[in-house]
């Protein structure tokens, strides 16, 4: 399996020196830099340059997993939320609050 700056770079018919000439590097660190997004361990301001040499640019994007919507995650975490604030109260009033809640989601005393 090949990683996107070598399929691009196929794609398009660009050899690995016409893609190095204009990042002033040699051919041989295209190469690198293809193995590497490969292996998962580019950079990513170097796969920002690569792409920019592709005429591509970088696009990175966070989505939940299993489908689920972001409003899904925030309901959860909402919810989660209400129920460790009730429990926290409630052990608070009895001097035994655990204090694991941030700040911002403690009861008001």
């Amino acid at each position: 399996m090949h990683g996107w700056l070598r399929a691009v770079r196929q794609a398009i018919g660009l050899s690995r020196a016409a893609m190095a000439a204009p990042l002033n590097v040699t051919p041989s660190a295209i190469q690198s830099y293809e193995e590497a997004e490969k292996n998962d361990t580019i950079t990513l301001a170097t796969l920002r340059r690569a792409a920019a040499a592709l005429g591509c640019e970088v696009v990175i994007a966070l989505v939940p997993k299993g489908g689920r919507s972001f409003a899904d995650l925030a309901a959860a975490r909402d919810t989660g939320l209400a129920h460790l604030r009730a429990t926290e109260h409630s052990m608070s009033l009895e001097a035994q609050g655990s204090g694991d809640l941030p700040q911002a989601d403690r009861p008001a005393p």
